[in-house]
């Protein structure tokens, strides 16, 4: 089974947007795939359980029934290890990484695991994203989102990964602000200063670009 983590340079730069959109491309491209939304926090209630937006979004773009729900949903739509000693509980990394690896992923042929907010955000007192990936020892894509700012967010979370020597396969560009000025230019010097590749880019509507820079298909 293949395996990518899906990482983004902030909160809400289009991480589960894209997850799904990625979960769309294999299952079009005929292969078997499950995406994984282990850690969420800004949930809400229904019926006295506690979901995740993100997570149900996820759901239905995978097309299969997931028996086995991740226990790490919390309400406050704060950093998760705050959000879950709010309510008395810790994210123990190993323990997340034992969901991933739960047997009944292990029957599809990719796996898609997104993250909570950007590489660096802590899981609990101790640890972050970082040590994840450190153990579960599975590479990144990475989701840039295209806004003011993007340049910056998208370097210093490219540094972070090759000083924790964590594989990377490529990057994203989610076109989030239809208006973005010198878009072009911005996708340009991020595709000549990260060390990774650009994989696609993902218009405003949510379609993958289709030009000479899609390396999708080097994701199988």
């Amino acid at each position: 089974m293949k395996r990518y983590f899906i990482t983004g340079t902030d909160t809400d730069c289009g991480k589960t947007f894209v997850t799904c959109r990625l979960l769309d491309y294999f299952k079009e491209n005929s292969k078997s795939v499950i995406g994984l939304k282990p850690v969420a926090s800004g949930c809400y209630e229904e019926g006295g359980v506690v979901k995740s937006e993100d997570e149900e979004q996820i759901r239905q773009h995978n097309g299969v029934l997931i028996k086995k729900n991740s226990p790490w949903r919390f309400k406050e739509a704060i950093s998760p290890n705050f959000a879950a000693a709010l309510e008395g509980k810790d994210i123990k990394v190993n323990e997340v990484i034992d969901y991933c690896d739960d047997v009944e992923f292990s029957k599809f042929d990719y796996q898609l695991i997104e993250g909570a907010g950007g590489l660096m955000v802590p899981l609990s007192d101790s640890l972050t994203w970082i040590d994840f990936l450190t153990s579960i020892k599975i590479p990144v894509i990475l989701v840039v989102g295209m806004r003011l700012g993007c340049i910056n967010h998208a370097l210093l979370t490219d540094l972070a990964l090759k000083k924790n020597n964590l594989a990377c396969v490529g990057w994203i560009a989610n076109c989030l602000d239809n208006d973005m000025q010198a878009l072009d230019d911005n996708i340009s010097i991020l595709s000549q200063k990260l060390s990774m590749p650009l994989l696609a880019k993902i218009k405003f509507d949510g379609t993958f670009i289709d030009d000479k820079c899609n390396k999708l298909p080097e994701l199988f």
